[in-house]
């Protein structure tokens, strides 16, 4: 136990030396600004319109805002978490796997009386723990978004609701953190590492999303995908076998139901939970399942 507290540790520290970790965390909350400005120029203009009706009409109209969600303008954060956060997930867990090999740390850690197991859970608690620093960061930007853009601050209920979002998004990246150390750990070619949890990553975030949901081209663009309205056997076999393991799109229905978003089919996410928990419990259990010869292959270039 303590070697795996100190593989954490160090693994936290080598994270914010890490450039190109840095440099995607700097992109990341780049983006969840985005987002902010985005929601913000939204309200900005419909309010601008919503003000000069009620100059022109001379009375009162219903505020458009009255009843939308405060939670609404931070919607295109679901996209960057699905999009870049996994990306992130990903090039984090590859760099931990591959840095230990190349500088010979893991041959060297391995000689010690400690098990597999526990370096492998030490490294994935260690980008695991980044990502919440980053899911955290995030957190806090949209939090002090929201506040600027409805000029006051989020009550206990959508505060909480936004809480449960990006701790949700953290279980929803800890497969890709998964794969990228698995990459990272066991491939032979350092390139191959990082080419391989990308191109799954590809599949997992674009493919199989529009697998399941064909019927729906643009699906992949919108937080929360329209139900669909084809009637064709293959766009219906394809639902029925993508739709399941397709986390990206049960990730983001979950969210538009914690948000409160209008237009959203079911409210229920219950099943949107227990698919990504089943997903993120079946990924660390492969990764617990690596063995000290995997661990000490030869790095090439």
């Amino acid at each position: 136990m303590n070697a795996t507290r100190t593989i954490v540790r160090q693994e936290i520290r080598l994270a914010f030396r890490e450039r190109l970790a840095v440099a995607l965390l700097v992109v990341f909350l780049g983006m969840t600004l985005a987002s902010a400005a985005i929601g913000w120029s939204s309200h900005h203009t419909v309010m601008s319109v919503y003000q000069e009706t009620v100059l022109q009409l001379g009375r009162d109209v219903p505020n458009p805002f009255a009843s939308a969600p405060a939670l609404e303008v931070v919607t295109n954060t679901i996209i960057y978490i699905v999009l870049i956060g996994a990306l992130l997930a990903v090039v984090v867990g590859v760099r931990a796997g591959v840095r230990d090999r190349r500088s010979g740390v893991t041959d060297l850690v391995l000689s010690r009386p400690i098990g597999v197991r526990s370096y492998a859970a030490g490294k994935l608690l260690g980008v695991q723990a980044w990502m919440g620093v980053v899911l955290a960061a995030a957190l806090a930007v949209s939090w002090l978004s929201v506040w600027l853009i409805s000029r006051s601050p989020l009550g206990v209920a959508d505060t909480g609701a936004l809480v449960v979002f990006f701790a949700l998004a953290w279980i929803f990246l800890l497969p890709f953190s998964v794969m990228g150390l698995i990459a990272g750990t066991r491939s032979r070619h350092e390139s191959t590492a990082l080419l391989a949890p990308l191109l799954i990553w590809v599949a997992i975030t674009f493919a199989i999303p529009q697998l399941g949901t064909a019927q729906n081209p643009t699906a992949m663009l919108n937080p929360v995908p329209s139900a669909a309205s084809t009637t064709d056997i293959f766009f219906k076999v394809n639902h029925a076998i993508f739709q399941p393991i397709s986390i990206t799109e049960h990730f983001k229905h979950m969210s538009g139901v914690i948000m409160r978003l209008p237009d959203i089919a079911s409210t229920a996410w219950v099943g949107d939970v227990l698919s990504l928990t089943l997903v993120a419990a079946f990924s660390v259990g492969v990764l617990l399942l690596t063995t000290r010869t995997s661990l000490r292959r030869p790095l090439y270039e």
